[in-house]
């Protein structure tokens, strides 16, 4: 068993500052190679990935993106702390007809988990603006804009809460975020639930 892919899973938090130095294409290909392998019901395999390096096509995605709703506009990423990559999560519609959403969790999980490992920080967005994003990145019809994972060198170390009744995250006095969790004892069961 790797203990290390059980610490990797808890020190995992969405990051929303980053700096400013750029992910090596040699990785985004091993993260989106983790997600390609990832567990696709009936293996159907119908999600591609769009990565944007690019600083002029970052800077054009960057407004598309709804940051941090908890703790809006305070954890939206300043200029010299935005993302310096973006990977769009497609669902290809020639594939399939109805995408399983377990799919695109399991892919963006493997992405997640991937960039942690290789040192990187990441948020995985679903509030975005699909009609903007396919216009800017010319994305054809037959592809579903699922979600985007920005990605970069974390400037942050998000603080994981253990034992909170509480869903929201929020920011201490000094800006750090905190991220509470359910604590295990609240959602586990054996055997009959009473």
């Amino acid at each position: 068993m790797n203990k290390d892919l059980y610490k990797i899973i808890f020190k995992r938090r969405s990051i929303r500052s980053f700096k400013q130095k750029s992910v090596p294409t040699s990785v985004i290909k091993k993260v989106v190679n983790a997600a390609r392998v990832a567990p696709s019901a009936a293996n159907l395999q119908f999600l591609e990935y769009f990565v944007v390096n690019d600083k002029l096509l970052r800077n054009r995605i960057f407004p598309t993106l709804r940051w941090a709703g908890y703790v809006w506009p305070k954890k939206v990423p300043k200029p010299n702390k935005r993302p310096t990559a973006y990977i769009i999560i497609l669902v290809n519609k020639e594939k399939t007809k109805n995408a399983d959403s377990r799919d695109i969790g399991a892919a963006a999980q493997n992405i997640l988990l991937s960039l942690l490992y290789f040192g990187l920080g990441a948020c995985w967005i679903a509030a975005i603006d699909r009609k903007s994003i396919r216009k800017i990145l010319k994305i054809p019809k037959k592809f579903l804009i699922d979600s985007i994972i920005a990605a970069g060198y974390p400037d942050e170390s998000p603080q994981l809460e253990f034992d909170s009744k509480e869903v929201k995250y929020w920011l201490d006095k000094k800006g750090r975020l905190h991220v509470p969790k359910r604590p295990l004892k609240d959602i586990i069961y054996y055997n009959l639930m009473k």
